[in-house]
């Protein structure tokens, strides 16, 4: 029971980033011990560092959603701006880079938040855009 704890703590302090070093002298396990866990808890860590990315982003959320919406706003703003384009000031090729370039901005904003099951890894990134459009070169 004391071995479950320990490892649950390791998972929760390696989520918040420390090093082995630091969470070796403060869980006292021998660091060996602690690279043996992070193998066999890599998917917890990552869950749980998903988790803490997650709830930073509830407290603290008006940063990275303002940059999304932002960056959302601004595609849907091109997009719909393209769709009734008489192409007069800027050029196709102008406003479809713009378009592009901002989808590439989102999902680079959302790329890195995952989460992982036994299965396959889920990240909004992979749901939402189109590798084959987002490589398009005009």
């Amino acid at each position: 029971m004391k071995n479950q704890h320990l490892q649950e703590e390791f998972i929760r302090l390696r989520a918040l980033g420390l090093s082995y070093d630091k969470i070796a002298k403060t869980i006292n396990v021998s660091k060996p011990t602690l690279l043996k866990w992070n193998q066999q808890h890599s998917a917890d860590i990552s869950n749980q560092l998903y988790f803490n990315v997650d709830n930073l982003l509830e407290q603290h959320g008006v940063i990275k959603i303002s940059r999304l919406e932002a960056f959302a706003g601004c595609l849907k703003k091109a997009l719909e701006e393209l769709s009734k384009r008489e192409f007069n000031s800027l050029s196709t090729k102008e406003l479809l880079s713009i378009s592009l370039l901002l989808e590439n901005k989102l999902k680079v904003e959302v790329d890195a938040i995952k989460f992982r099951t036994g299965e396959r890894d889920l990240n909004f990134a992979n749901d939402f855009f189109d590798e084959k459009v987002l490589s398009t070169s005009f």
